[in-house]
């Protein structure tokens, strides 16, 4: 509704659908699935951290398109790491699943780089990223 730059009818009866679906999704399977996520302070730092640097790698992503124009920039690389490389994929207590949820969400939310596997049984973390010396 406010990129549209009008509000009708027609746009309000949707979005309360939708709200609708969103909310019986919620209640049948997101409170029936067996995890539930609890939140402190510090679980929602990583996201922070994450838009911070958005604009500075838009641009590095920008950079590299070019070069990909040109004709003298790679695919990019798949690398495996150790999970304990990253504070998100191994955290502890009552809030560790949503710790975890945040921070991949946020690992992937950079513009060249996201988080293929995360495989907690072999403590490895699976990312692609655009740049070759990530």
């Amino acid at each position: 509704m406010v990129f549209a730059g009008s509000v009708s009818v027609n746009e309000g009866l949707a979005a309360l659908v939708c709200a609708s679906l969103g909310t019986l999704w919620w209640w049948g399977v997101g409170r029936r699935g067996g995890v539930r996520f609890r939140f402190d302070r510090g679980t929602l730092r990583p996201i922070w951290r994450a838009l911070r640097g958005l604009p500075r790698e838009t641009v590095q992503v920008g950079g590299q398109l070019v070069r990909a124009l040109r004709g003298g920039a790679g695919g990019g690389t798949t690398r495996e790491r150790s999970a304990s490389d990253f504070a998100w994929a191994t955290p502890d207590g009552a809030t560790a699943p949503a710790a975890r949820a945040v921070g991949l969400l946020a690992a992937s939310l950079a513009p060249d780089s996201y988080v293929l596997t995360l495989d907690r049984d072999h403590g490895t973390v699976v990312t692609h990223g655009l740049e070759e010396a990530r």
